[in-house]
C-alpha cells in the first residue's frame, strides 16, 4: 500500500503506474529494493515526453553511480558497433 499524506498517496505500486509495459525478469533469488526509471511518455498532444522516477530508498550517490556506469556501458556498446575502417577512404 502507498504511504498516505494529507494530500494523498506519496507513491503508487509500480505495476499500477507502468501497467502494460514489460521488462526482462530479474535474476533468480533476488529481490527488488529500489528503482530508477526513465519513462518515455506519449503526450496528449502527440509529442513525446520523458519522466524520471526514483524510489525514496535510493541515495543520490547510488543514482549517480548507476547513471555513470550505464552511460559508460552505452558508450562502449556504441563504439564497438562503429565501423573501424579508415574514415578518409572513400571506398577506394
Amino acid at each position: 500500500m502507498p504511504t498516505m499524506t494529507d494530500t494523498g498517496p506519496t507513491g503508487l505500486p509500480i505495476g499500477q503506474v507502468l501497467d502494460g509495459l514489460l521488462i526482462p525478469a530479474l535474476p533468480a533469488r533476488t529481490r527488488p529494493s529500489g528503482v530508477l526509471a526513465f519513462v518515455k511518455l506519449d503526450e496528449p498532444d502527440g509529442s513525446v515526453g520523458w519522466s524520471v522516477r526514483v524510489t525514496s530508498d535510493l541515495e543520490d550517490e547510488e543514482v549517480l553511480g548507476l547513471l555513470v556506469g550505464y552511460v559508460e556501458h552505452l558508450k562502449q556498446n556504441a563504439a564497438a558497433a562503429w565501423d573501424d575502417g579508415d574514415p578518409t577512404d572513400a571506398g577506394n
